[in-house]
């Protein structure tokens, strides 16, 4: 059953992901994103095996009958497909004809919500907001998601999502030393967390714990309602944001 909670969630995220790609196909032509009745569908070819720049967010019952055209949106680039399914879309009809594509399901992973709040308790680690000239928070960025600088496709489409019109920035530090990175888009008064990393270094000393509550704090002050995040299911980062007070908005599924 589709809520207004998980219509807010999701439509955040996906303008997230317009943009983005408005700035990637400036500078890859080939970068595309293509609407499927609500579904939005994003395929990159340089970077084929990175799921979430090549699938279908949000694929719905009513959209079902559009499938082989969005099997053959993907097949012309030579790529497979990712169908995004939401919980409240996990309909027996949807999953036959998914099924019957040849598709399967995957591990889900879930979107996240809290109301923002005033900063907790002083942290462990310090967290600066930083400008788009810092160039500590793509190297922490990097470091953080362990990719190495021979990717340079990926690191370049990591620099243009961490850049899009309106994100903020932050670093966090320990003894004076970059040691995390997360960020903070907002849309419609629904602020969202669009990625953060630690250094390998530095986990478990607080860098995340740090950043959400900063995060919380600056989407009150700029008088958002509602911030959201997307998370593996059941994973640390999915544990660290219910010590925070997020709860599920609801699940995702991807069938390839």
């Amino acid at each position: 059953m589709w809520t207004d909670l998980v219509e807010q969630a999701e439509a955040v995220i996906t303008r997230k992901a317009e943009l983005d790609f408005t700035a990637i196909a400036v500078e890859d032509p080939n970068a595309t994103l293509r609407r499927f009745g609500a579904a939005a569908a994003t395929r990159l070819p340089t970077l084929p095996q990175r799921v979430p720049y090549n699938k279908v967010r949000g694929y719905r019952s009513a959209d079902r009958r559009a499938l082989k055209e969005v099997l053959e949106f993907y097949a012309e680039q030579a790529l497979l497909p990712a169908v995004e399914v939401w919980a409240g879309d996990a309909t027996t009809e949807l999953h036959h004809t998914l099924l019957d594509a040849g598709l399967a399901p995957s591990t889900p992973t879930v979107t996240l919500h809290a109301r923002p709040r005033p900063e907790a308790a002083a942290p462990q680690a310090a967290v600066q907001e930083v400008g788009l000239n810092d160039e500590r928070y793509l190297e922490v960025l990097y470091g953080g998601y362990e990719t190495p600088a021979s990717d340079v496709v990926f690191r370049r489409m990591l620099a243009i999502e961490h850049s899009t019109p309106g994100l903020r920035r932050y670093v966090a530090l320990i003894d004076g030393h970059p040691a995390a990175a997360g960020s903070l888009f907002t849309h419609n008064k629904v602020g969202y967390f669009a990625g953060a990393a630690t250094l390998p270094k530095y986990r478990r000393r607080g860098c995340q714990a740090a950043l959400i509550d900063r995060r919380l704090a600056d989407a009150a002050a700029e008088g958002s309602d509602l911030v959201v995040v997307t998370a593996a299911f059941g994973s640390p980062s999915h544990d660290n944001l219910a010590r925070h007070g997020f709860g599920i908005t609801h699940t995702r599924t991807i069938w390839q």
